[in-house]
């Protein structure tokens, strides 16, 4: 998959001039093995997440601090059009869980799911959501792949929805129905306790 660093959107100033650009361009192209051991081990991501976490305004946090990775493949540009090869993989993100606790509880339990069988699974940058690695099994010989890919998010996310989610949840509580975009950022947490295949 491709690693981009911060920020995913334009900085701006209070005068609303931009005063960095959005990173577009890939710094490297990584592994799971690689995204799993800065999740864990990385002291940056740490002191990112934690200052993240820290802030009024998590969405623009996130978007100004942290680095991500598009889980479905390799871009030279952050950007559809721009796929150079698919890695295999596709994220599925469960948000606004009510506590760290239960995002942590969830992690497990779709780490252990028989159908999903995720390769990586940790918590989300607010430390209240869940990020799974999901294999999928379109390649460069299947028919149409990118489609192929697109219809497995779509199932996972309906499978999620209907075997961890709840009927009274509350609106914006579960499955982040925006994943199916194969250019799909995932941003980076620090989470020691990350689980990999």
């Amino acid at each position: 998959m491709s690693f981009f660093d911060a920020p995913i959107a334009p900085l701006k100033d209070a005068g609303g001039k931009t005063v960095r650009h959005a990173t577009i361009v890939p710094r490297a192209t990584v592994t799971l093995e690689q995204v799993y051991r800065v999740i864990t081990g990385s002291e940056w991501l740490r002191q990112l997440t934690a200052q993240v976490r820290a802030a009024d305004d998590l969405r623009t946090a996130k978007s100004s601090f942290l680095p991500y990775v598009t889980p479905c493949g390799v871009f030279s540009r952050r950007g559809g059009d721009h796929l150079t090869g698919l890695s295999g993989l596709f994220p599925i993100d469960v948000d606004h869980l009510d506590t760290e606790r239960e995002a942590r509880e969830l992690c497990r339990r779709l780490f252990k799911d028989p159908v999903l069988h995720p390769a990586l699974c940790f918590v989300s940058p607010g430390g209240r959501g869940v990020k799974a690695f999901i294999p999928c099994h379109a390649t460069d010989r299947t028919p149409d792949p990118a489609f192929h890919a697109v219809e497995s998010i779509r199932w996972a996310m309906h499978y999620v929805q209907a075997v961890y989610g709840t009927a009274d949840a509350p609106a914006g509580k579960g499955v982040d129905p925006s994943g199916k975009d194969l250019a799909r950022a995932c941003f980076l947490s620090h989470d020691p306790e990350a689980l990999m295949r």
